[in-house]
């Protein structure tokens, strides 16, 4: 007859099993922690567009559901394409008055040189601040495509607003379709 496995209590094999589970599980938390944090890091991190606009050249538009309504080619003073400007109207808080944004992306398609939002009725003292500097400022230099700060998404974090995610939201949205605009339309 076959000899049963049983507890023995003068074992000390059981301690070491904990020890190792308990390091094992203390290094894939810590591992995955600093991965997530690098990843954060390069992503969030604001790069420096060095050129200057000098000219801009409307683009006909075409057909889309992205929200597009104009486009612009941006050239530096030697005529190099440099940025598009790309006007947007994105459904906010307010869906009886689209939130009007211009966002200049770089040419690749990959960078937000920056925003600013043109037309919005969004609520008063919450949604209205997504026309303040310190709003519109932290989307300079972001690596798209763009997601807000209380997403898991994959992307460039954004900062909502408080009690006005979804004014906040609608920017974020304008932006990263600009971004769809001009990898569907725009890039050569």
């Amino acid at each position: 007859m076959k000899k049963k496995a049983h507890y023995n209590p003068n074992s000390k094999k059981w301690i070491i099993s904990l020890v190792i589970m308990v390091l094992i599980s203390v290094g894939v938390i810590f591992a995955t922690s600093t991965i997530t944090g690098t990843i954060d890091k390069k992503n969030n991190t604001p790069i420096q567009t060095n050129f200057t606009i000098n000219t801009k050249t409307p683009v006909t538009v075409k057909e889309n559901e992205l929200g597009v309504k104009s486009v612009e080619k941006a050239f530096d003073q030697r005529g190099n394409l440099v940025a598009y400007v790309i006007k947007t109207s994105n459904i906010g808080y307010n869906a009886d008055v689209p939130i009007e944004l211009e966002t200049t992306i770089t040419s690749d398609g990959k960078i937000v040189c920056g925003i600013d939002v043109l037309k919005q009725e969004e609520t008063e003292y919450l949604g209205v601040r997504i026309q303040t500097d310190e709003f519109q400022n932290q989307f300079k230099g972001r690596k798209l495509p763009l997601t807000s700060s209380n997403s898991i998404a994959k992307g460039s974090k954004i900062d909502i607003i408080a009690k006005s995610t979804i004014s906040s939201e609608a920017v974020i949205n304008g932006v990263n379709n600009s971004c769809q605009y001009i990898q569907d339309f725009l890039a050569e």
